[in-house]
Formats: structure tokens, sequence, C-alpha cells
């Protein structure tokens, strides 16, 4: 496990305190037997590949190898894993919900970022500055340049979280309910891959499983453009419905969906065990019915 570690050159690649040497320790220390060591090493990759929510170059070549933690069959912490991925895939889910991840777009904003970042000193060019790393350098692009390389350091970093997807498909079967919620999440955030996807969502989305999970397979079906019926009266469920069914058919949903968001949008309501906007079920309501323009 974990042998090609040693085959990135760290010292080269940055993260959001320079040089991302400490990373490769960090890796490690998610397969340790202490699990306040692991909790430790998730604390900081959180605040180094993934700082505030920005991804850097080292972002993307991390992936691999929590990926490779988290296929383990005797892995610990796997929903852990899936809900740092799943961050890792798409930032902060309040900036895409209700849309989606327009994953297309981005890839247009990020055309010509990858030069543009090859093109940047790197630790020990002559260029690079160890107080100020390559400030300098992004000061003196365009607008538009440091657009690309940002966009194409998300791009990249997503694009490795995708070659997952077969993997947190296979955990909508785990028997932690946890680890099978936050995969169904994650393989939202995927819509090139929706046609592998929905299935295996679909049949998550019915009244034999957990309400909470129903409603996760229930939204992030909606974001891979399919809506669920209104068949199964658990409030989670409905909630998730009428989220979906807003989501694919905007006003054309019909009023049953309006309807059920209104009932939530004026209350308090949060289920923890649902991952998106992590579990506010209210201010996802009112974000839909915001976007709609209903009161």
């Amino acid at each position: 496990m974990l042998e090609r570690l040693d085959d990135v050159d760290w010292a080269r690649i940055t993260h959001a305190y320079g040089p991302a040497t400490d990373v490769p320790d960090q890796i490690t220390d998610l397969r340790s037997a202490d699990p306040d060591r692991r909790e430790k090493a998730r604390w900081q990759l959180y605040g180094n590949i993934f700082h505030q929510g920005t991804r850097y170059e080292a972002t993307a070549y991390a992936v691999p190898f929590l990926l490779e933690i988290l296929a383990d069959p005797d892995g610990a912490d796997k929903g852990e894993l899936v809900r740092l991925l799943a961050a890792i895939a798409v930032g902060y889910d309040e900036f895409w919900l209700p849309d989606g991840l327009p994953i297309a777009e981005h890839r247009r904003t990020a055309e010509g970022g990858a030069a543009v970042l090859a093109a940047a000193p790197h630790p020990g060019d002559p260029g690079w500055d160890e107080e100020e790393g390559d400030a300098e350098y992004i000061e003196a692009l365009t607008a538009r340049e440091q657009e690309a390389m940002l966009a194409h350091v998300a791009v990249a970093a997503h694009e490795a979280v995708r070659q997952g997807v077969p993997l947190f498909r296979a955990l909508l079967g785990h028997g932690d309910p946890d680890v099978r919620a936050l995969a169904a999440y994650t393989l939202g955030w995927f819509p090139e891959d929706a046609e592998g996807s929905l299935p295996p969502l679909a049949a998550l989305a019915s009244s034999e499983v957990d309400e909470a999970l129903a409603a996760t397979a229930r939204v992030s079906m909606g974001l891979l453009g399919v809506a669920a019926e209104f068949d199964d009266p658990r409030p989670v469920v409905r909630w998730a419905t009428a989220i979906a069914r807003l989501r694919v058919f905007g006003d054309r949903a019909g009023q049953e969906a309006v309807d059920e968001l209104r009932r939530w949008s004026g209350g308090v309501g949060r289920d923890e065990r649902v991952p998106f906007l992590d579990g506010d079920l209210v201010g996802y309501a009112t974000v839909v019915l915001d976007r709609l323009g209903t009161p």
C-alpha cells in the first residue's frame, strides 16, 4: 500500500503553506491504528490541500492515495475519507446548490491554465521566493490567466476524485449507513458519470431503506437530472423529492413540490445524516424557493 508515494516529487509542488513535503506522512498516518493520529492527519490535510475550500497543485496528486486507502477493505474512517474527497471535488457545496456543479463550464474556464501553472516558479527554481512563494508571478498574470490557472487546479482535483466514482458506487452497499449516504452524496457531483450512477442511486431511493439515505439518494439523482415521484410519505424523503423535482423541472415541477418546500422553509429542520449543506434541510428548501422566486 502507498508504495508510489515516493514517486511524487512533493518538494516541487505546493499547497497552502508552501512545498507539500508533509503530505506523504499525513497520508500514511491515515492508515495508523491510532484513531487520534488518523484524525490529526485528516485535519492537517483539510488545512493544506483544501485550505478554506481552495484546492492547490498538490491536491490532485494526493487524491489517488486517498482513494487507495478508501478502497482497502480493512481501512478505517471510510465515511470521513469520502467526505474529504467530496470536498476536494467540489469545494463547499453551498456555492453550487441547488443547481449542481457546472463542470463543463469549469473545464472551459480552465483552458490554458495548465500552461500558466507549468510556467510558474516552483520550489527549488531560481524565481521561487521562500517567503512569498509564487505570489509575484501570480500578481503579474492577467485576470484571465489567473482565472484559468485556478480553474485548472480545481478541475484537476475534481478529475482526480472522479477516478473514484466506481468505488463510490460500490460503497453504496457498505454496511455503515453514514458511508452509504456520503457515497450517494458524492456521486451527485459527477454529472458526466450520471448514466452509471443513476441505477444504484435509484435503488437506494426506495422506501426499503433508511429515510436519510433514501433522501440523499433522491437529491443526488436530481443533481444528475432525474427526479422520483412523491411515492414515499416519510417527511425527509418528501423534502428530498421536492428538492429533486424542482431541480429537474423548475416551475413545471408542480404545486405539490412547492408546497412541500414551503412547509420546510418556514420552520427549523436539520438532519446531519443528509450531507447536503451539512444537513440544513430548511436552508436548502429556502434556497430552492428563492431560485424559483417563490415566497
